[in-house]
């Protein structure tokens, strides 16, 4: 009984920081460094601004359209932050 109530709770919490940084990719990269991919979360940072401006720039050209080139970028970012594994250190209580 005491291991199932154990693994319920380890569900919700891995459930819950994964909301946490799906969340926190509407600044992308965010996420992934809030799980512990300091790297690829500084390089998402660093490439948001390209397609920012590939967006706008194709805006001019599509009649608004290229302004969704940021949007996915951003969906996508924050779904790839909701599926990853955690690899921050936790501490013994909170599993």
């Amino acid at each position: 009984m005491k291991t199932a109530q154990l693994n319920n709770r380890h569900e919700k919490l891995v459930k819950h920081r994964n909301e946490i940084a799906a969340l926190q990719s509407i600044i992308p990269g965010l996420g992934h460094i809030y799980k512990g991919y300091i790297g690829t979360g500084i390089s998402l940072m660093i490439l948001f601004p390209i397609f920012m401006y590939s967006g706008i720039v194709m805006a001019l050209a599509t009649a608004g359209f290229g302004l969704g080139i940021p949007v996915v970028y951003i969906l996508i970012v924050g779904w790839h932050a909701y599926q990853l594994e955690d690899h921050r250190k936790h501490h013994i209580g909170w599993l």
